[in-house]
């Protein structure tokens, strides 16, 4: 078999499993979106009670609304996890998973105006 067949056949193999393993991560790894956040009005409910525990301090003076317009939950729960990088004076989210679904829930009923 010519080397070039040989390496091909390598690297396909490599991708191969390569795909499989990635498969088994958990959602949210090596920037996989995590399943959608449910927008419910009880999980936003719960998410406005961890946004005032936990951002409220802050944020009674930084309107969320306009920083939020057009956002969904599954794109408030990904931005969650990752507030430092979007913005420097942003602290890490300290919250458990649920309490991020729970804000993300209700900064998406915050961006469509129906937020509690």
């Amino acid at each position: 078999m010519p080397a070039r067949t040989r390496y091909a056949l390598a690297a396909a193999v490599v991708l191969a499993l390569g795909a499989a393993l990635l498969s088994q991560l958990p959602a949210g790894t090596f920037g996989r979106r995590a399943p959608p956040a449910v927008e419910t009005p009880e999980l936003a409910a719960q998410g406005k009670r961890v946004l005032t525990q936990q951002c409220w301090h802050c944020h009674r003076e930084i309107p969320l609304a306009p920083r939020v317009a057009g956002w969904d939950a599954p794109r408030a729960y990904e931005a969650l996890g990752r507030l430092p990088e979007l913005n420097p004076a942003m602290p890490p989210f300290r919250g458990t998973d649920a309490d991020r679904r729970a804000l993300a829930a209700y900064l998406a009923a915050l961006a469509a105006g129906r937020a509690p």
